[in-house]
């Protein structure tokens, strides 16, 4: 009989050490496909003995007060501090776990929702937010909304026992798909010890695991529901939540109503939409209780989950400044080395390491940054009857019939050095944005905001009149102003979302505006006509609604979301520039037509809209327009942030889109537009091992690049250029030694907009070349890496592989699909899409 493990073996290991050790087993896997154990011979006893001496050393590094980095197991030096900054719980600073039972002990009513999400971008915990609201809403049953991170989820097989025979208790799980079929960051210690390790990318074999917790059926007393989150362009379309539930099921658990499936290729939103009465139908069934229906409480006031208080004397060092914080405290930085051109800001802090991941990024400094673009644009159509604001922002010139937007493509560096930062060229950098001062200014100005206000700093506490209160959880680092708090922490430009509309309408005294915005909130469609498809934020719903007047903390803390960070493919060799990473971004820019939501006849009115960390980076690239001013010194003689307008919050997150180990395997690469940016990593780091003198020769180097013209967004042109004549420069030397050191690096580019010349994408070069692509992956056993646009592009080149195997491999097509399949599971196939 197979013991499972407990949940508690797992909680000193991060998300990132488990992704890490999964890397390691599915790179084994691939090294050595064919190899078996059989037997314990003398390499077992040099592995024993080499886990044993890094289980001593990691036990001194831990009680020395070190900590590692678990991206790449190095630490981090930092300045020390007289103020110990642990937090309660335990010696280290890690607070407790909390239990699903004393959970449960919070709650008031008789039945009880626990609601766990596994969320990458927010998006698992605000449809989790939602149902527990809409739960209470209908059926007055108290829910906790739970981070799963946060629990010692052993507890899962054993609180039905502990619970009142009258008490009916239903778990719920919010996961979404990341990646290739992974768990998110927030989930992985759960799903490692809830599958036993089981259930990875191609791994579908859960039911049989055969370990107590299924052959004893050690779930019987969990009653469930789920919903899973994915997108359908990617192979592994919501695997969490159906593997989750299958392995429920196969201990003794019970589902309430259907499992939902979210598609984020389509509209999430009307997914859930179709789930919640489904599943809020099965539960009043559960319970036994009638649904009180959500819409008699529009006429109950709201409650703000949150007060707020304006602190006029709190000490600066009390008060964030824009920075995220890993135990929740404020940062400091004092001058480094490097003088005022290069100033290093070195952290202060207790810790002897720090280590720096999405909680506590590192504050980098820019190296350098260049536009890869000419002088290109695109234009988009508009009605002569539009209202065109002006001035119109830069980038953008408006006409009578349309908008000519300029495109830039910004690659930016950053320096690592002397940080502990590692990464291998494959990683991608995490990056949060910051919101523009014109945007800021904008909502300020609508919510009647003044300067004296923006600058006066806010601490929000929860409000125990809320019944929400106890599971409430802090909306951003605070105490911090409110200006702070709108520029660097809160997503004001996200569009509103349909529920947050039957909040706002409760904020108006007109009877025209309040039946105007329930409108909206009860039909789905003019919802989408009106708002979604417009993307009106919630400045441009208030001008709309001139006499909604909602309290500052209501906005803070219930409306405004979170800037979600977004990650971004490295483009710099680490093997070439270990001190230095770089990324390659297009500024996002486009024009949307908004109606006024009061008056449907008045014509519509264009509003400006741009991405918004893609618009931060073009911003630090032009200099620094739009940027929060430099900090000043403080009294202690440390600065409460680097300076923004130079260094960016950044980390390292690490990706099995790797470079063979073997720089002698034959490689083919498709990244058309930015999808080059690992590529360029790539090409860089086999040119290097080249130049270096590795043992044998370096094997073929393909690739396939597209891009719509060649003079205007041809990215890395000239470098790409020098690297081919690196190359040739090897193969025509005189001395044979670098003659040796040559080999076949080929890159072919499609263009598909050059006037008077047909349309060529990167699938058609490819098609061309077919029974050389396919000989490379087939015979040759080469590695195919795909990177951009899911899909299209990414869909393309897979369904062109199956006909590749039939036209040059003879295959049938079920032949086909597994030979794809097998170089998807043997590591020989890897996309980087979006």
């Amino acid at each position: 009989m197979v013991r499972y493990r407990k949940y508690s073996d797992l909680q000193n290991e991060s998300p990132q050490k488990l992704k890490k050790k999964k890397k390691k087993q599915l790179n084994k896997q691939i090294e050595h496909p064919m190899t078996e154990s059989s037997g314990f011979d003398v390499s077992d006893l040099v592995i024993v003995g080499v886990v044993t001496i890094a289980t001593g050393l990691f036990l001194w590094f831990r009680s020395s007060g070190a900590k590692v980095d678990s991206k790449k197991g190095t630490s981090v030096p930092a300045s020390r501090d007289e103020t110990s900054h642990a937090r309660e719980g335990t010696a280290s600073g890690r607070l407790s776990k909390k239990t699903i039972t004393s959970t449960l002990a919070t709650l008031q009513t008789e039945h009880k929702l626990l609601l766990f999400y596994g969320s990458q971008t927010g998006t698992a915990e605000d449809l989790a937010t939602r149902t527990a609201n809409e739960v209470y809403a209908n059926f007055g049953i108290e829910s906790a909304v739970c981070d799963l991170e946060d629990f010692e989820m052993g507890d899962l097989l054993t609180y039905s026992a502990n619970q009142d025979a009258d008490s009916k208790v239903v778990i719920g799980f919010f996961l979404a798909t990341y990646g290739e079929g992974e768990p998110t960051d927030n989930a992985a210690d759960f799903y490692e010890w809830f599958l036993d390790g089981r259930g990875k990318g191609d791994d579908d074999d859960i039911e049989d695991i055969g370990d107590e917790m299924a052959l004893e059926k050690q779930g019987e007393g969990i009653h469930y529901i789920m919903f899973g989150l994915g997108n359908k362009t990617y192979e592994h379309y919501n695997s969490m939540g159906r593997r989750v539930a299958r392995r429920l099921d196969s201990i003794g658990a019970k589902r309430v109503g259907t499992l939902g499936e979210g598609d984020d290729d389509g509209s999430m939103e009307d997914d859930f939409l179709a789930w919640k009465p489904k599943v809020l139908e099965a539960l009043s069934a559960f319970y036994g209780v009638k649904d009180m229906g959500g819409k008699a409480n529009r006429g109950i006031a709201h409650v703000p989950l949150f007060n707020i208080s304006f602190e006029s004397t709190l000490a600066d060092k009390g008060v964030f400044h824009g920075e995220l914080s890993g135990d929740h405290k404020p940062r400091r930085f004092k001058d480094g080395p490097g003088g005022e051109d290069k100033r290093k800001y070195v952290e202060v802090s207790a810790k002897k390491r720090i280590l720096y991941d999405a909680k506590n990024p590192l504050f980098s400094r820019i190296v350098s940054s260049r536009n890869l673009f000419s002088e290109t644009f695109d234009e988009t159509k508009i009605s002569p009857t539009d209202i065109v604001p002006t001035p119109s922002p830069k980038y953008y010139t408006p006409s009578a019939q349309s908008v000519k937007i300029q495109r830039h493509c910004i690659h930016m560096e950053f320096d690592l050095s002397n940080t502990g930062l590692r990464y291998e060229s494959g990683d991608h950098v995490g990056i949060y944005g910051t919101n523009s001062v014109a945007h800021v200014n904008a909502l300020a100005e609508v919510l009647g905001l003044t300067d004296e206000q923006l600058d006066g700093v806010v601490k929000l506490k929860a409000n125990a009149a809320n019944r929400l209160s106890a599971m409430a959880k802090m909306p951003f680092p605070n105490p911090c102003t409110v200006r702070t708090a709108l520029t660097h922490y809160l997503a004001i430009s996200a569009p509103v979302k349909q529920h947050q509309l039957e909040l706002i309408a409760k904020y108006t005294s007109d009877v025209a505006e309040k039946e105007a915005i329930y409108a909206l909130v009860d039909d789905r469609a003019l919802y989408v006509e009106k708002v979604e498809a417009s993307q009106k934020n919630l400045a441009e719903i208030l001008r709309d609604f001139p006499n909604v007047k909602l309290p500052l903390q209501v906005i803070l803390g219930e409306l405004l979301g979170p800037i979600v960070v977004r990650y971004y493919s490295i483009s710099s060799s680490s093997k070439k520039e270990p001190q230095t990473v770089s990324i390659t971004a297009v500024a996002v820019r486009y024009v949307l037509p908004q109606k006024s939501l009061l008056n449907s006849s008045a014509p519509s009115r264009i509003s400006y809209k741009e991405g918004l960390v893609t618009s931060y980076i073009n911003r630090l690239h032009e200099g620094n327009s739009g940027l929060p001013e430099s900090p000043e010194l403080g009294a202690d003689s440390a600065y409460p942030r680097p300076d923004l307008s130079t260094h960016v919050p950044i980390f390292i997150r690490t990706s099995s889109f790797r470079l063979p180990r073997d720089p002698a395997a034959p490689i083919i690469m498709i990244g058309p537009g930015t999808g080059v940016a690992p590529f360029r990593a790539f090409l860089h780091e086999r040119v290097h091992v080249a130049v270096s003198g590795p043992k044998k020769p370096v094997g073929t180097t393909l690739l396939f690049y597209g891009c719509r013209h060649p003079d205007q967004d041809h990215l890395y042109k000239e470098e790409i250029s020098t690297l081919l004549n690196t190359v040739e420069g090897l193969r025509n030397s005189s001395d044979e030694a670098e003659k040796a050191k040559a080999f076949d690096l080929r890159v072919m580019n499609a263009f598909s907009r050059v006037p008077g010349q047909q349309k060529v994408y990167v699938q058609d070069i490819v098609s061309k070349m077919g029974k050389e692509v396919y000989d490379i992956l087939d015979k040759q056993r080469g590695y195919l890496y795909v990177c951009g646009d899911a899909k299209n592009m990414a869909a393309d080149v897979n369904t062109l592989l199956h006909k590749l195997s039939s036209e040059w491999g003879g295959k049938s097509e079920e032949e086909a699909k597994k030979w794809v399949k097998t170089l998807k599971t043997t590591g020989k196939y890897h996309e980087d899409v979006w």
